[in-house]
């Protein structure tokens, strides 16, 4: 289920993202993907409890916008090589409407895996005030507690500012 849910959403953003491909004087083909403004962050983080590492990326083309990122924690104490946790997660926003989009996935070897998404969309606004839908979904996988219930909601929000 884990694997659909990420297949999924891969396939989706690849879909999404308008591609050409154009070849050089020497016959070489590249693929290129338009875009406008790209942000990549690296962080490395040492604390009390441990270490942390993450990976940011930001992409952009004109309304779009989609940021990815991925971590990883070792605690100090903690035997072995392998991370205590890692996960990911992507997002996706439509600045104009202010509609957006997101799904990740968390992993903590012996303890499980959560996973959610959620989505945001804006159906009416103005300057000053908008209305939308809202949905969620989070769920936790294996651990010792066991695979635990599906936690989903959906909402109907209006925001204005006076």
């Amino acid at each position: 289920m884990k694997s659909f849910i990420v297949l999924a959403l891969c396939l989706a953003i690849s879909a999404a993202i308008p591609l050409d491909i154009v070849e050089d004087e020497e016959g070489q083909e590249y693929l290129i993907v338009p875009l406008h403004r790209e942000r990549r962050e690296v962080k490395v983080g040492a604390s009390q409890s441990g270490v942390n590492v993450g990976h940011s990326s930001s992409y952009g083309n004109g309304p779009h916008r989609v940021d990815t990122a991925v971590g990883a924690s070792k605690s100090w104490g903690s035997h072995g090589i392998k991370p205590d946790s890692f996960g990911g997660s992507v997002s996706y926003s439509h600045t104009p409407s202010g509609s957006s989009a997101f799904a990740g996935a968390n992993r903590a070897p012996g303890y499980g895996t959560d996973v959610s998404a959620g989505g945001r969309y804006n159906f009416a606004g103005g300057k000053n005030w908008n209305a939308g839908v809202s949905a969620g979904y989070n769920r936790h996988f294996g651990g010792p507690g066991g695979t635990g219930k599906p936690q989903a909601s959906v909402g109907l929000g209006v925001n204005g500012r006076f």
